[in-house]
């Protein structure tokens, strides 16, 4: 595993993190909790040491597991949380049964049906000061942790990013910090066009962003202008929310990806080259030195065994690249990522 310079936080984190939305959760399977610790430990033999989560991943227990799973070796790993989305009452009362429902789902073989993009967005948001501070100490005793490495407010809208009472917030978040509760906090945000207008937001540490061969905008002159601030950039979505996963049917593709043509001339590019969608993918996004860490969801020790392979292969050609590159800008780059967790 190799290691890079997360903006100015002084730390080196691994290229490639785990992405906590697939662990934990009612229709949590292959062995449940037990799976979940065991593939979080093998991510950390593998030297992995940049685990990326949410207070609403799983409702909380992808947080209760990340802190289970490194009490003893707290200093080893940087973990980055976040907060900014909340349970509605009626939600509330649904994670008080899902310890009684567990054992049913599982008996039943239930699996978690994709939630459509327009559902996930009308979860609520809260990011004044009060809840953002209330929301940042639930995340620490889920984490067993006296401190948070990276707190970051989860998708914060446009309209939100360039208010006023915004700047209250990153106080809110200063004064965690200055608390010692979080060393450092920055911001996830779902379209890579809104980070330049959080390059003079006082304080933060990092953005997040999607990019990939099926996210290009934040290529274009976005990576460059959040360097230049010194800040850390995390990576999101680079394989494409799943779409580039070679299984796929182009009737499939269809249903689920905007832009399923693309995918399609890509598996044919990373086929004349004797690669997987997903190792170009991969290997495409570690060829930007700007980003620090690009994060992959992982669920069983077996996937963190795949992404290692993808990872350890080997890196793109110029002529891979040039090709890639040109065939994932191609075309218009609207729709955004519908990806983001």
């Amino acid at each position: 595993m190799q290691y890079r310079e997360f903006g100015k936080t002084g730390w080196r984190v691994s290229e490639i993190g785990f992405g906590g939305a697939r662990i934990g959760g009612l229709f949590a399977q292959d062995g449940g909790r037990a799976t979940s610790l065991r593939t979080l430990a093998a991510a950390l033999d593998a030297g992995i040491n940049f685990y990326d989560t949410a207070d609403m991943y799983a409702q909380g227990e992808s947080e209760v597991l990340i802190g289970k799973a490194f009490r003893k070796v707290r200093d080893k790993v940087f973990i980055a949380s976040k907060g900014g989305y909340y349970l509605q009452a009626d939600k509330k009362l649904i994670q008080l049964l899902k310890p009684l429902a567990k054992p049913i789902v599982r008996a039943l073989g239930l699996r978690r049906a994709p939630v459509p993009l327009s559902t996930a967005r009308a979860i609520s948001q809260d990011f004044s000061p009060a809840y953002v501070r209330k929301a940042a100490e639930a995340s620490l005793r889920r984490l067993q942790s006296e401190y948070i490495d990276l707190y970051q407010l989860h998708s914060p809208p446009h309209e939100t990013l360039t208010s006023t009472l915004f700047q209250d917030t990153l106080g809110t978040l200063a004064q965690l910090k200055a608390e010692g509760k979080i060393r450092h906090y920055g911001i996830a945000l779902d379209l890579a066009d809104d980070a330049r207008h959080c390059l003079d937001l006082e304080g933060i540490s990092s953005l997040q962003m999607p990019f990939g061969l099926l996210d290009m905008e934040a290529s274009e002159g976005v990576f460059e202008d959040v360097s230049k601030r010194g800040l850390g950039i995390i990576a999101r979505a680079c394989f494409g929310g799943g779409a580039l996963k070679a299984s796929l049917s182009e009737v499939e593709l269809q249903a689920i990806e905007p832009k399923w043509e693309r995918v399609l001339s890509i598996r044919r590019i990373v086929e004349q080259h004797g690669r997987s969608p997903l190792e170009a993918a991969l290997q495409f996004s570690l060829r930007e030195r700007r980003i620090g860490v690009s994060i992959l969801g992982m669920r069983t020790p077996a996937h963190v065994a795949t992404n290692i392979q993808y990872y350890s292969s080997r890196p793109l050609s110029d002529e891979e690249f040039h090709k890639l590159l040109t065939h994932a800008s191609a075309t218009d780059a609207w729709p955004p990522s519908r990806h983001h967790v």
